[in-house]
């Protein structure tokens, strides 16, 4: 069956959707799973989240993870704590950055999406 509307990049917002029912999909089908205890099935969780963010399941792309610290963080820590500090990234040539609000939008999510 053909599409009526012409293809066409998927916005940021779907992109979060997309990834965030992923996400909410393996939930439950980890909380549904009989074998093993909690940590076993937490584990699998965990697992298939990294998945899906390697580009390794069906119907998700692999993503960029990279660590986008505050821009005071390598001057604090270098001066007042005298720790170690996480490279900045600069995120402008990301097109489509879903980070930010993933855990505020998954929390509101409460059954598997189909």
């Amino acid at each position: 069956m053909k599409r009526k509307d012409k293809p066409r990049e998927y916005t940021m917002e779907e992109v979060r959707e997309i990834f965030l029912n992923h996400v909410n999909n393996m939930v439950h089908f980890w909380n549904d799973q009989d074998e093993g205890n909690q940590l076993d099935r937490l584990n699998g969780l965990a697992f298939s989240i990294l998945v899906a963010l390697d580009g390794g399941s069906s119907g998700c792309p692999g993503f960029i993870v990279a660590p986008h610290p505050h821009p005071d963080d390598k001057e604090y820590c270098e001066k007042k704590t005298g720790e170690n500090w996480y490279p900045q990234n600069n995120s402008a040539q990301v097109k489509c950055d879903i980070s930010g609000c993933l855990h505020e939008t998954f929390c509101k999510k409460d059954k598997p999406n189909g």
